[in-house]
């Protein structure tokens, strides 16, 4: 069995909760608070048990990360460039919350010269919208391999809550942070998806056309250049993400691929030039 079909197995949970930011630590630390998951069947008859994050917590601390949409994950397989840049943070704590929710505490990366640049770090741009007023909604996700697993899709009785999967042992590997289109509200149900049905959804959300091709580094650099707004004599990550959306007509989602994209080869470049 290859990567990809043991990636195709893993779990994505996704839950409708608010990440607050805590106040500065007089050391700078940013720290963030997420409610990552609860016991509650979600709109799909799914339930992970509070037992199978807690079991896992210890792994999931000294080994897991916090992201943007799971993109370091899978990103690789939607042709984003250097996936691992969509990594912001790591978790420091998991404890349980009441009626059977689970919580993680977690520190959201800095720049080593401590330099902060929303428009190039995504650390920095996540940890910026929890500070505006309002702040910027974001969704919990949880994703790892289930080590056990009971399918209630063939044997559920009637009247049972449960009538697909009942997680009672995981693989955390990470915790993502989401603006997904499907949890437009707080009020949303949780829910529990494979890697491959969520990697589906993400490429269609950035291609609405349901063309999952992701594009080149070339069509990528092709499409930056632009007479009309000149983005490319003075690149930035919100510059051109204004750029893919008026000039290219680009769904929001694409156009951040494709400024991310740039920016990331923008800044390869300049490192380059820098050392020689």
């Amino acid at each position: 069995m290859n990567t990809d079909d043991l990636l195709d197995r893993a779990i994505v949970a996704r839950i409708p909760v608010l990440v607050k930011a805590r106040p500065a630590e007089a050391s700078g630390r940013r720290i963030v608070e997420v409610e990552a998951s609860t016991e509650s069947i979600d709109v799909d008859g799914d339930c992970v048990l509070q037992d199978a994050l807690l079991k896992s917590s210890a792994s999931f601390i000294n080994s897991g990360h916090l992201d943007i949409d799971h993109l370091s994950e899978f990103g690789y397989r939607l042709g984003i460039p250097d996936p691992s840049s969509y990594i912001i943070g790591r978790p420091l704590d998991v404890r349980a919350g009441p009626n059977r929710t689970t919580f993680v505490e977690g520190e959201i990366s800095k720049a080593i010269d401590g330099r902060v640049d929303p428009t190039r770090n995504r650390f920095d741009e996540f940890w910026q919208s929890l500070q505006r007023d309002p702040p910027v909604v974001w969704f919990s996700s949880i994703y790892g391999w289930p080590t056990d697993l009971e399918d209630f899709s063939k044997s559920a009785q009637p009247g049972s809550p449960i009538t697909r999967y009942l997680i009672k042992s995981i693989d955390w590997r990470s915790l993502a942070f989401t603006r997904s289109p499907k949890n437009t509200a707080l009020a949303s149900p949780a829910r529990i998806i494979t890697a491959k049905s969520y990697m589906s959804e993400l490429a269609k959300s950035f291609l609405p056309s349901q063309t999952f091709e992701m594009p080149s580094m070339a069509e990528v650099v092709k499409a930056s250049t632009c007479p009309a707004c000149a983005v490319h004599t003075l690149p930035s990550l919100l510059g051109y993400r204004q750029h893919f959306l008026a000039c290219k007509s680009m769904a929001p989602g694409m156009a951040d691929v494709f400024a991310h994209a740039i920016m990331h080869r923008t800044n390869m470049l300049r490192a380059m030039s820098v050392k020689a």
